[in-house]
């Protein structure tokens, strides 16, 4: 039997992190999405970028919101300019909470992943 040339071939992991009560609704997909609402004011231009449907983007949204029990981002109508979608206070810190969070999981992921696995 012929030896797989390692390398060939680099070894890697992947982590998927969620934050939830009862429904694994808030995860990196949203957290994404309310950065860019955060960068853009607008939700319709956060679904732009991500190629997303406006309604699915509300609907997550939504999900997440009722397992997690809080409002994380209003939109707010009309204008010349159209409306605005904005974070709400809770939204930012949430979302500020999970960022921190899943950047220090990952660099102790990372970590442990060379411990265990190191190439």
């Amino acid at each position: 039997m012929e030896e797989i040339k390692k390398e060939e071939r680099t070894l890697k992991y992947h982590l998927k992190l969620r934050v939830y009560y009862e429904e694994r609704n808030f995860g990196p997909g949203v957290a994404a999405l309310m950065k860019l609402v955060r960068e853009r004011g607008s939700l319709s231009a956060a679904c732009q970028e991500l190629h997303m449907a406006y309604s699915k983007a509300w609907k997550i949204i939504n999900k997440a919101e009722e397992d997690l029990g809080l409002s994380l981002m209003e939109g707010r109508r009309g204008g010349e300019n159209g409306g605005t979608t904005v974070l709400t206070e809770e939204g930012e810190t949430f979302l500020n909470q999970y960022l921190a969070f899943a950047e220090e999981a990952e660099a102790a992921v990372e970590e442990l992943f060379y411990k265990y696995f190191p190439g």
